[in-house]
């Protein structure tokens, strides 16, 4: 009977450890796509920075110079 029980504890414990490393690492899964989320918005607002940085240098070197009257 006894061993019986210990049994029965060593594998409900090996259940939790199931679970609980099941929880974690759909966590971290998660967390990882945020942050992956969050990287590839930062690296399109870099490169729409970069592009009206560069439309609005080319419209200054386009403009013609006023005359004075």
């Amino acid at each position: 009977m006894g061993i019986a029980v210990a049994v029965a504890i060593v594998a409900m414990s090996f259940l939790v450890l199931d679970a609980v490393v099941d929880v974690n690492s759909g966590a971290i899964a998660k967390r990882i796509e945020m942050a992956q989320a969050s990287i590839a918005d930062a690296a399109m607002s870099q490169h729409q920075l970069a592009s009206a940085v560069h439309a609005w240098t080319r419209r200054g070197h386009q403009k013609e110079p006023s005359a004075v009257e």
